[in-house]
């Protein structure tokens, strides 16, 4: 995420003034290291990022084309945030760039530290070149660097980058099976149900895949709910995903370099889907290429994070098929829709 506070040009000195005032303090602990300074509320927590910073940011910039050197300071803080009484989307961010002072603000309790620290790397070394991104399109290309770096964090990334897109562009279609096992003395096992449950999300309000090259969600001032940040954040990570698939990131910076040659300011949307294999792709087709991306791994700890996804589906299946009353065994296997690998959960149903 990027943080932005634009005003009008008459107001910009008057406004550094007050707000060079309101700056929040800086965390007491510092640690200094070639590549930068780490700021935190204790020594320990400040050497610990700072080992992260070390070992990151050369990493950053050998995988990313075109990136630049620059002075960087890491804050860690209880609340992301730039002043102290700044109230804007950032604070519901696990961290974000500010490029006016060089800093990276990141959140003391933040799930995937190093992922969002590697996030926030890329935003701070990308050259001129990928300026030509046009919407959200950078924190496609952000998360799916971190993804890579930090291969522990990848499948909760990518289960929540792309569960929340699912869920804002039609839904998410998962294939349910009730394995009922047979009797004590026997390996066998029955197929009790078999059902396709499509899922929608709390956010009624659909999205058009296409506003990802014309929004910029990873901006604090773009006024967009958490869900539909989120939905753009996982579009954005497919496509990504799917070109860097096919050509690299090297092909995908061969868009922006590209742009810049012919005088554009931005890459074409059209260049990018056509990358992805999905030119006049259809809500039908953009949700297959969501549930393509969703491996077995990535489905089970979307489960995992949603754990009411896999509850509320047991229930509405089961509840077709066994009793009314009465206590039921079974296997569940559960999959996204069309997938051959999926999650095995064993489980009672009391009803």
């Amino acid at each position: 995420m990027r943080s932005r506070l634009p005003l009008p040009t008459s107001l910009r000195v008057l406004a550094l003034a007050l707000l060079g005032s309101c700056q929040a303090l800086p965390p007491p602990a510092e640690v200094q290291t070639p590549l930068g300074a780490v700021r935190a509320a204790t020594p320990e927590r400040a050497e610990e990022v700072a080992a992260m910073l070390d070992g990151l940011l050369p990493r950053v910039t050998a995988l990313v084309p075109d990136t630049r050197e620059r002075p960087l300071e890491v804050w860690v803080q209880e609340t992301p945030r730039l002043y102290r009484f700044w109230t804007t989307s950032n604070q519901e961010a696990d961290g974000f760039w500010a490029e006016s002072p060089g800093r990276i603000h990141l959140r003391e309790t933040g799930a995937g530290l190093e992922r969002t620290l590697a996030h926030e790397l890329v935003h701070a070394t990308l050259g001129e070149s990928w300026g030509r991104l046009p919407g959200t399109m950078e924190e496609g290309v952000c998360d799916w660097v971190s993804a890579r770096l930090c291969p522990l964090n990848a499948s909760r990334l990518r289960a929540g980058r792309l569960s929340a897109a699912c869920f804002a562009t039609g839904g998410m279609e998962l294939d349910v099976d009730l394995l009922v096992p047979g009797p004590p003395d026997s390996l066998a096992i029955e197929i009790g149900y078999s059902a396709s449950v499509l899922l929608r999300g709390e956010d009624e309000v659909p999205i058009d895949p296409g506003s990802v090259f014309e929004v910029r969600a990873g901006m604090s001032d773009s006024g967009l709910s958490a869900s539909t940040k989120k939905a753009l954040y996982g579009i954005a990570f497919l496509l990504v995903d799917r070109i860097t698939e096919r050509v690299g990131l090297e092909g995908l910076h061969d868009l922006c370099r590209r742009a810049r040659e012919l005088g554009l300011d931005e890459v074409p949307a059209e260049w990018f889907l056509a990358a992805a294999g999905l030119e006049d792709a259809d809500e039908r087709a953009w949700r297959a290429a969501f549930h393509e991306g969703l491996g077995a791994r990535d489905l089970r700890e979307m489960l995992a994070m949603y754990p009411a996804l896999l509850t509320d589906t047991l229930d509405h299946v089961g509840g077709r098929e066994f009793p009314a009353q009465g206590t039921a065994r079974v296997l569940a296997r559960i999959a996204v829709g069309g997938a051959d690998e999926g999650v095995e959960v064993q489980l009672v149903l009391d009803r």
